[in-house]
């Protein structure tokens, strides 16, 4: 087995699982406006890598310890379907969530629609993870 197909794998794997528990921590962010540190942390991975300056600053992962939502691949399928989704609204959106500023009545909305984005990025990665794997034959 090659170990840089098997790591790459894993990584979209990894990905898939990311933005599914921030959905999760996202539906008790509209029900409730709590924002834990776990769920700042990974929107605050997913704005910075939904800046224009990635590529720049952090083309060369993997470094321990790093968000799966800052990987090189991964970062260039998170851009690659933001783009479906009007990144600059999907910044947005995870900006307000990020600083505090959704109010109340706009929470279940925001949340919604940046989870209709992480939805389908789960699915993007999971088919990425599933087309690697069928690859090689497995």
């Amino acid at each position: 087995m090659r170990t840089g197909s098997a790591e790459s794998r894993s990584r979209y794997l990894s990905l898939a699982l990311a933005s599914r528990n921030l959905m999760k921590q996202l539906d008790t962010f509209a029900e409730t406006g709590e924002r834990s540190e776990r769920m700042l942390s990974a929107v605050s991975d997913l704005m910075r890598i939904l800046d224009t300056t990635w590529q720049t600053s952090n083309s060369f992962a993997p470094v321990p310890g790093q968000s799966p939502f800052g990987r090189y691949e991964q970062a260039l399928t998170i851009n690659e379907l933001a783009a479906h989704f009007d990144a600059d609204k999907v910044r947005e959106r995870l900006s307000g969530i990020f600083g505090g500023t959704v109010s109340a009545p706009d929470r279940k909305d925001v949340a919604t629609k940046v989870g209709d984005f992480l939805y389908s990025l789960e699915n993007r990665a999971l088919h990425n993870y599933s087309e690697q794997f069928d690859e090689r034959g497995d």
